[in-house]
């Protein structure tokens, strides 16, 4: 990654950022960020050397470690020579039970570094050179084992009729996402479907396929389309639409996600990385 800055770039140093299905891990040596976001996940920002400064839903806090609920907007974030690493953390998922319930109405959670001493090698890591998939998958889940102080439960095996809906989802244009073209396709009732989607999952059928026309169209923007081409074939109605998404999942503009000068995304959705070029 190059070593140039441009000080409007809201990652100046760079940023690797590594995606698997309804998580990623941000790892970048300084991040600013002004631009209001409510991700779907709930956000853990590590900080391995400098303290931040995080403004959610009026509080602001200086720290090194902060956990944020899923959908708090998040105001802006100055993070200079942090060496910040932000995970997305899907919270309704059935693994991070102990997460959702240390959370509770809370909307910001400021934690003690401390917690997170053995892991920031690992982090910097990250940060510096192209880690496994597996590593990384890893790494999400000993931050979580670090803040409740307990084991995160292996996924179950997805009952089929939910993973057959995902793999429907991963192929149909957002537009044509419908719950009820879903549910004819995996035989189960719309209601049935929303149900166990959101248990299995952890996100609701709409969340999951926005963030998966989401990274569709940074794929294909990827690729040298214009960005309204590519908005429209991933499903979205309209360029401001992709925009909305991208902000929601990346928390910047697609713009500054595909500027390849600073920005390096890793596919982590199987065991095998993909360097998306």
């Amino acid at each position: 990654m190059t070593n140039r800055t441009r000080p409007e770039h809201p990652a100046p140093a760079g940023v690797k950022i590594y995606y698997w299905p309804c998580s990623l891990l941000l790892t970048a040596p300084s991040l600013l960020l002004d631009r209001p976001t409510g991700p779907l996940s709930a956000t853990l920002r590590i900080a391995c050397r400098e303290p931040y400064t995080i403004e959610v839903a009026g509080e602001t806090r200086v720290t090194r470690a902060s956990l944020v609920a899923p959908k708090a907007e998040r105001k802006r974030i100055i993070a200079p020579n942090s060496d910040i690493a932000l995970f997305y953390l899907p919270l309704q998922a059935p693994r991070h039970a102990a997460l959702r319930a240390l959370i509770k109405d809370r909307k910001l959670v400021d934690l003690p570094i401390e917690l997170f001493a053995p892991l920031l090698p690992r982090i910097r890591a990250a940060m510096q050179h192209v880690q496994p998939a597996t590593e990384i998958k890893a790494l999400a889940r000993d931050v979580v084992e670090a803040i409740t102080g307990q084991p995160v439960p292996e996924d179950d095996a997805m009952d089929p009729r939910i993973a057959k809906a995902c793999a429907v989802l991963d192929e149909l244009p957002l537009r044509d996402a419908h719950i009820g073209t879903v549910a004819s396709r995996v035989h189960l009732s719309p209601s049935r479907l929303r149900e166990l989607f959101r248990q299995e999952v952890g996100f609701t059928i709409g969340e999951y396929a926005r963030w998966r026309a989401t990274w569709r169209a940074v794929l294909h923007w990827k690729r040298g389309l214009t960005l309204t081409d590519v908005a429209l074939e991933a499903g979205f109605h309209d360029l401001s639409h992709a925009d909305k998404a991208i902000n929601e999942v990346f928390g910047i503009n697609p713009s500054t996600l595909i500027d390849p000068q600073f920005v390096t995304l890793i596919n982590c959705e199987d065991n095998d990385n993909v360097l998306v070029q």
